[in-house]
């Protein structure tokens, strides 16, 4: 009786013994692996999310990107026509420069009228040219043609004969821009007169007899190894 005891003490122990140590079930394995599972869904979804906020970031930048290199492109084009536009505008300042500082030159002078005995409103012809530099007087008209806007001086030099007289004027296509009377009641004489002009290109000089007759408005030419009486008209380009 006293032997049985002990032994049944340690069976109860035993069997406590081994109903506090914990069971692994099957539910209790899928249960374990469910949430895993749960738990990486869940880093997965903030990785994705991480991922496409990154994207997202990357966009805008290709884009603030884009945005920036057409306005620079844009810039460069502005750069590039301002530029051609202020390469224009220095080129046509030299130009200019060129043209006021290098003019070629315009010059003329012409002798032998054509007709010694004029009418009223005839234009005195020159005939010869002693000189015509630029082509701009026309020995055939008596006219000068300005090639160019500027300046010009112009000058005549009429020689008449005793006794008789004319009235003349330097024109300027049908206005008179200066005008005077050649007379000498004692001996053959030789008048002068000028004009400075400033003309548009296109503009017409040449010279009148405002008043004269083949009896009251005779040129004269003489020449000699002492002297010449020459009537001349001349002019030139002063200043562009």
């Amino acid at each position: 009786m006293y032997l049985l005891i002990p032994i049944i003490f340690l069976a109860i122990t035993q069997s406590l013994s081994f109903a506090a140590e914990p069971r692994c079930s099957r539910f209790h394995y899928e249960e374990q692996l469910l949430e895993k599972m749960i738990r990486m869904e869940v880093k997965v979804e903030e990785i994705e999310k991480r991922i496409t906020k990154t994207n997202q970031n990357v966009i805008n930048v290709l884009e603030e990107l884009k945005i920036e290199r057409t306005k620079m492109k844009n810039d460069n084009i502005e750069l590039q026509t301002n530029y051609a536009k202020e390469m224009e505008e220095r080129m046509n300042d030299i130009t200019d420069l060129k043209a006021m500082f290098f003019t070629d030159t315009i010059a003329f002078k012409a002798g032998g009228p054509t007709d010694l005995s004029l009418e009223t409103g005839q234009i005195i012809v020159f005939a010869k040219n002693m000189l015509n530099k630029g082509g701009a007087y026309n020995n055939k008209t008596g006219i000068f043609t300005a090639p160019v806007s500027g300046t010009y001086i112009f000058m005549i030099h009429l020689c008449i004969k005793n006794k008789n007289s004319m009235y003349y004027g330097i024109m300027v296509d049908d206005t008179v821009y200066t005008s005077g009377r050649v007379y000498d009641s004692v001996a053959d004489s030789c008048y002068t007169a000028d004009a400075l002009v400033v003309l548009s290109g296109g503009e017409q000089i040449y010279v009148k007899c405002l008043f004269g007759s083949s009896s009251s408005g005779e040129l004269y030419e003489y020449s000699s190894s002492s002297y010449n009486f020459w009537s001349t008209f001349s002019g030139s380009l002063v200043h562009r």
